[in-house]
């Protein structure tokens, strides 16, 4: 089943992505440029992953695979691993 709302914020994402990548890129900050040209393609894969009814396994290996890549697949790894913890106070 498709959500409009679902695939409006995915795509916002993904054009914020875009955005963030081109002014880093242009203002040579290898950080956000590589972060937001690792999850750029992220939004629309959830949302079109959502529309099949899929548990998002897809999308987590091709972002794990693209980590590895771009030689950062230790950050994401090390995200994941966070963020599997349960909530905690900043």
């Amino acid at each position: 089943m498709e959500n409009a709302n679902l695939n409006k914020i995915c795509r916002l994402l993904y054009d914020a992505f875009i955005e963030i990548r081109m002014a880093s890129r242009d203002g040579e900050n290898t950080i956000s440029f590589g972060l937001a040209d690792l999850l750029h393609t992220v939004p629309l894969s959830i949302a079109r992953e959502a529309a099949a009814g899929s548990d998002f396994g897809d999308t987590l290996r091709t972002v794990l695979e693209r980590a590895e890549e771009r030689g950062i697949s230790s950050w994401a790894e090390t995200r994941l691993a966070t963020t599997a913890e349960p909530d905690r106070p900043d």
